[in-house]
């Protein structure tokens, strides 16, 4: 089995960018087949023609022209079917592409070929557990450690995985096996700082982050890994100092984004939280969790309208994302003041969850009491407008009575009213007779009311003296002294 060397070029590292997460990207690419060591040609005269091609195609049309260049490289395995890299680098354009079930073959015919072409192990491994086949991944990992003892990328991939599956203890123990075979991969130093990180071992995280910055000064991974330790610390400023650097070296660094937004949304940072969460939700937009936290952040921020729509979106991505449905029922009572959506959102959350909060239930009876007093001033306004419909109409059938029955002008007398005194008889009217004139009869003097004789008072009797205590000619006794 002919066995192949690596060496770092700028083109297969571009290619290789392109096909990796922010935190799995391969750093190292392939050449056209030449032995660093040796200098001896590893692939026939035929197949290194093809592959420079190929490798010539990408780079000019920088890396637009995909077709053409993994033709070249497919040519050149052909050529040689024992060149690996022929087959490794066909297969990143095929993951490229879109082609992901090719682009596994030729990755497996590469590792077939050549056991300790890593870059091969770490795209098929990341393929297989991208689409969940996690038990497939652990045994293609477990069969390359086998054929090549000291493997490093199986190792970090299967010490990767086990930190997922929360189990540090096997991902340090890989790590640190990575890092006896390779003391030079930065990748070892990354994954080793961040799980002691998040295992609350400071000096250690700390320890392992200053080697690996002697390989990589700013790393973001490494940094990432220093603003745990700070978080769990509760130093909040360095934290965000920390990640803040992690996102500019690294703006796709999802777990940096998630971990400064919810840093933001604790403080109540509104804007900050946003300004991470809109970028997360063009990373990651089938997450509806950073669909909700992202309306949580607008509705802090008073956007009620964007918040809405957030959290509908949360819900579309999911249906059934109950925490979103409450918070959009929230939203709808409080802010937007539509109780009526409120009610079918709250009652779709009590329907999905599994365990409701209790104060949704409060929610569903604000609501309905919202409803019908809305309903009941509703019909109190329409009773009143039919009330002063039917005052405006009386009014007008009145002024249609007066203006049909106008009253007299002024100074002529009414219908039947006598003449007003010293006024002219009315024409044949016969002049009324004087009435003779007689003094008026002079009142009658009032007689004299009689005198009452006054009634005779009682005469009073004269008190009689009592006799009395002699005076002293002292003076007068003290009682108060004497008490």
């Amino acid at each position: 089995m002919r066995r192949t060397r690596i060496l770092t070029t700028a083109l297969l590292a571009s290619v290789l960018s392109a096909c990796a997460t922010t935190n799995d990207k391969v750093d190292t690419a392939a050449a056209a087949g030449v032995d660093p060591v040796t200098g001896e040609a590893v692939a026939t005269g035929e197949a290194r023609v093809s592959f420079a091609k190929a490798a010539e195609s990408f780079t000019s049309s920088k890396g637009q022209d995909v077709a053409s260049a993994r033709a070249g490289f497919e040519a050149a395995a052909k050529a040689d079917p024992q060149f690996s890299l022929a087959r490794y680098n066909a297969g990143v354009l095929l993951e490229k592409e879109g082609k992901l079930d090719d682009a596994k073959r030729y990755y497996r015919e590469a590792l077939d070929i050549d056991p300790t072409l890593d870059m091969a192990t770490n795209n098929l491994g990341l393929l297989l557990e991208r689409s969940g086949q996690l038990d497939a991944a652990r045994t293609l990992y477990g069969e390359i450690i086998e054929k090549h003892p000291e493997a490093v990328a199986a190792r970090l991939r299967m010490a990767a995985l086990a930190q997922k599956e929360g189990d540090p203890k096997t991902a340090s123990r890989l790590a640190r096996e990575a890092l006896q075979f390779d003391a030079s991969s930065l990748a070892a130093y990354r994954l080793l700082a961040r799980v002691y990180a998040e295992e609350k071992r400071p000096q250690l995280a700390r320890l392992i982050a200053v080697r690996g910055a002697k390989l990589s000064p700013d790393d973001p991974e490494l940094n990432y890994a220093l603003a745990l330790v700070a978080a769990n610390d509760k130093d909040v400023s360095a934290a965000r100092v920390l990640l803040t650097k992690v996102i500019e070296k690294d703006p796709e660094h999802t777990d940096a984004r998630v971990a400064l937004a919810n840093m933001a949304l604790s403080n109540r940072d509104w804007k900050t939280a946003s300004l991470q969460l809109e970028a997360l939700s063009k990373l990651d937009p089938k997450n509806p969790s950073i669909w909700n936290n992202l309306g949580l952040a607008y509705k802090g921020h008073g956007r009620f309208e964007e918040a809405k729509a957030a959290y509908i979106k949360a819900l579309e991505v999911s249906p059934t994302f109950s925490e979103a449905l409450l918070n959009l029922g929230l939203l709808q009572l409080r802010h937007l003041m539509d109780p009526d959506a409120a009610l079918t959102s709250l009652n779709a959350y009590m329907e999905k969850s599994s365990s409701p909060v209790p104060a949704a239930s409060d929610l569903v009876v604000e609501a309905k009491t919202l409803i019908e007093s809305r309903a009941e001033e509703k019909r109190m306004l329409a009773e009143q407008a039919k009330m002063e419909e039917e005052m405006r109409r009386q009014a007008e059938e009145e002024a249609k009575k007066a203006a049909a029955n106008p009253p007299p002008a002024e100074g002529a007398p009414a219908d039947g009213a006598p003449p007003a005194e010293g006024a002219p008889p009315a024409d044949g009217a016969p002049p009324a007779e004087a009435a003779p004139e007689t003094a008026p009869a002079e009142p009658a003097p009032e007689a004299a009311p009689e005198p009452q004789p006054e009634p005779e008072q009682p005469k009073k009797k004269p008190a009689k003296k009592k006799p009395g205590k002699k005076k002293p000619d002292g003076p007068a006794r003290d009682d108060n002294f004497y008490d």
